[in-house]
């Protein structure tokens, strides 16, 4: 049986995410409401939307524009009319784009010249200091692309094509030809409401304190400062996967309208493609998360497993071995977590392309020592297993 999911998980997709069940289990679990939880890689805001339905306060962290945007968009406290009255401003004072000739050739192989013109124009308008504009910006890098449906007509403003990734442009163009599809004039407004009211059909969050920052996991001390949080209780995350995913050439065609590049987006985010710097990694991220961590509070890590020269290596197991006594913590489980496939997003490249990725998670469970507490070889413990559903 899966279990009900709120609206807000559906807002954007994003490559790496994990079911929300996931993050639910671990806040129930190690943290008690009203508690301060991070999550340091927080991607599409999967865990700060479940801590905020717990009653937890929360703060999100990502060096990713797209997911520090997409994160923003669901902790906004919005309500539908007021949504929609500003959906209907936009479309009252559009009067076509102020300038189409610096937008990219290749996008208008996916969308129709109309609805090219209105994302411009949108693109320029919506301010994400504003709650409303904030929230729409996610609604709508949600809808950039995706599948239509059997019947015909689409949720989507695009060409038929996948939601989760962007496909090169090459292989756009490519594909458009192969399959001889032609750019539909779909009014990038009214989806764009269509998309709002399935999205606020059970309002926003809770109320309570939310913060999500643009930032390095490996320098979390400075990060905080000056934004009211000193310390937090609990860490639970998925930190990246080792050596799979290119977030900004996966995503070009959302980061256009955010006015960014993918090779500079990638650029920014941490190198993980071999074992080592993966495992360098972690350690200079667990050094950082010391220094915000209450004694006793409890980091959990997401990490998937992986084939490294032909092997399946459990990747939670490895990374303790190695980082043993050399960070501030102390083991208090690794709980084992089988994934159904397809609840992967490494799928859709089927298994020649997906990387080293393999459906199976396991979950490091940390507690941050007290600094006075000398570091004991812990007796390796394993904790009954982590339910899940699929995404």
């Amino acid at each position: 049986m899966t279990e009900k999911k709120h609206p807000f998980h559906s807002m954007c997709s994003y490559l790496g995410c994990f079911p929300p069940v996931v993050p639910r289990k671990i806040i129930e679990q190690w943290t008690r409401p009203g508690a301060i939880v991070l999550d340091p890689f927080c991607g599409a805001g999967t865990s700060l939307v479940e801590a905020i339905l717990l009653g937890r306060k929360t703060v999100g962290i990502d060096m990713n524009p797209l997911a520090v945007a997409i994160s923003r968009a669901k902790i906004q406290q919005v309500v539908l009319g007021d949504v929609l009255y500003r959906i209907q401003d936009l479309a009252g004072r559009y009067r076509g784009a102020d300038n189409l000739s610096d937008i990219p050739e290749d996008l208008s192989v996916i969308f129709h010249s109309r609805t090219l013109s209105q994302l411009e124009y949108l693109r320029c308008q919506l301010d994400p200091g504003s709650p409303e504009d904030a929230f729409l910006i996610g609604a709508l890098l949600g809808i950039m692309h995706g599948k239509f449906r059997k019947g015909g007509g689409s949720a989507y403003l695009s060409i038929d094509m996948p939601n989760t990734f962007s496909m090169s442009p090459e292989y756009v163009r490519n594909f458009v030809r192969r399959k001889g599809l032609r750019q539909v004039p779909i009014d990038a407004f009214g989806k764009l409401a269509e998309r709002a009211r399935r999205l606020l059909r059970e309002g926003a969050l809770p109320k309570g304190a939310s913060l999500v920052l643009k930032g390095d996991a490996t320098d979390l001390r400075s990060l905080l400062r000056g934004s009211g949080v000193e310390s937090v209780d609990a860490i639970v995350t998925s930190p990246p996967y080792l050596g799979v995913l290119r977030y900004g050439a996966f995503n070009w065609i959302r980061l256009w309208f955010l006015g960014l590049k993918p090779a500079a987006v990638d650029r920014t985010l941490d190198s993980t493609n071999s074992l080592e710097r993966y495992l360098s990694f972690i350690t200079s991220f667990l050094m950082s998360a010391s220094e915000v961590m209450k004694p006793g509070s409890v980091a959990a890590l997401v990490i998937g497993d992986v084939v490294e020269q032909g092997l399946h290596l459990p990747l939670a197991d490895r990374i303790w071995e190695e980082i043993e006594g050399l960070v501030p913590f102390t083991l208090k489980a690794i709980e084992m977590d089988n994934f159904d496939a397809s609840a992967k997003t490494t799928r859709i490249w089927g298994d020649d392309k997906k990387g080293r990725a393999t459906p199976r998670d396991r979950i490091l469970i940390l507690e941050r020592r007290s600094p006075q507490k000398a570091i004991k070889k812990p007796q390796r413990k394993r904790s009954r297993s982590v339910a899940t559903a699929s995404a």
